[in-house]
């Protein structure tokens, strides 16, 4: 009988999951599945481009599942079963929407994706807290169409994130631990070093008040006579000036993070607003050649990343499986053997030394 080995190549069952995705075997048959899907999208796509006109909603259905499973078996990789899951489930994400396209146009569908997302913009928030939430930048419309106000939104995004990380980052002192000595971790997680620095510069602010009021009562009725007052008070004024402006220094470059944190989250408030704008203009310069492309385009993207999903948990299963042989069979039974005997060994030469050999 054959024994098999894993390669030399695995040492270590956590390099399984990485091995099985880069073989050269495994990508090919993914990709022939792919080629495979796109050919069939080419040839039966016109299918639903006719749709207004044949209004065959069930026929295609048929169609769309009988084909779509007798070119995609071919390849191998998933069963008939499975292949029928990707359609099947595909065509129960959109069968509403190719209602909607049977009974009006591709103009009439792409309306009614707009007035999804405008009508759950409108919603008060008490009726968007008992529905489910609903992300209209994630919507299949808007990342079809949009995708320069997407990248709009993701700079803003990144801006509002490295600002906050800036801010946490003051906030934690590690500017003054840098100077001072790295505090420990507890203390950087219980100290704020921003509001420990406002709230002694509120201190400050209101312990000097008194004093300098004094001090300009007394230069305006009789400086002379108040001279030592003045300046014993002055005296006492003094550091604590000294120590706000300090104080004041450190904290500017907090206050224009914040400043700039408060910008950039209006410039991002800005742009969720104007979605709504965006997209009616956008719509508004379709035509209904470019509606019929891009709802195409909108349903190939579903039924693509339905396959994705299936070709992923296959492949998983795969991993897993190896994973599982790995856990069973990597230590062969030649190891199991050559322990065995040396672990008798052993324990025969201990005997012996003990006076208990045959």
């Amino acid at each position: 009988m054959d024994y098999l080995d894993f390669v030399p190549a695995i040492t270590q069952r956590g390099q399984i999951k990485a091995f099985i995705e880069s073989d050269a075997g495994v990508q090919a048959t993914e990709a022939k599945l792919y080629g495979v899907f796109s050919a069939w999208w080419q040839l039966h796509a016109p299918g639903l481009g006719e749709l207004p006109k044949t209004k065959k909603v069930m026929e295609l259905r048929a169609e769309f599942l009988s084909s779509f499973v007798d070119s995609l078996q071919s390849v191998g990789l998933l069963d008939r079963f499975k292949v029928a899951g990707v359609v099947a489930s595909w065509w129960d994400e959109v069968k509403y929407e190719l209602r909607t396209l049977s009974e009006s146009d591709f103009g009439g569908l792409v309306d009614s994706w707009v007035d999804t997302i405008r009508d759950a913009l409108e919603q008060d928030e008490e009726t968007q807290n008992n529905q489910t939430k609903f992300d209209p930048l994630n919507h299949k419309l808007v990342v079809r169409l949009m995708p320069d106000y997407l990248e709009e939104i993701a700079e803003a995004e990144a801006r509002i994130a490295e600002l906050e990380q800036q801010k946490e980052a003051f906030e934690r002192g590690e500017e003054a631990e840098a100077e001072e000595g790295e505090a420990t971790e507890e203390e950087s997680e219980a100290v704020n070093f921003a509001k420990e620095l406002e709230t002694r510069l509120k201190t400050l602010k209101g312990s000097i008040k008194e004093p300098k009021k004094d001090i300009k009562d007394l230069r305006k009725n009789s400086p002379l006579l108040n001279a030592a007052k003045i300046a014993e008070l002055e005296a006492m004024v003094e550091p604590m000036e000294a120590e706000i402006a300090e104080i004041e220094k450190q904290l500017e470059p907090y206050k224009e993070i914040k400043k700039q944190l408060a910008q950039a989250k209006g410039i991002l408030r800005t742009l969720k607003n104007e979605l709504v704008k965006r997209l009616e203009a956008k719509r508004a310069a379709l035509t209904d050649e470019e509606c019929q492309g891009l709802v195409l385009a909108i349903f190939q993207d579903g039924l693509t990343a339905q396959l994705e999903r299936y070709v992923t948990a296959h492949r998983q299963q795969v991993i897993v499986a190896v994973e599982n042989w790995w856990d069973k069979y990597r230590v062969t039974l030649q190891d199991i053997e050559g322990e065995r005997d040396a672990a008798a060994k052993q324990l025969s030469e201990f005997l012996s030394g003990l006076g208990y050999a045959n």
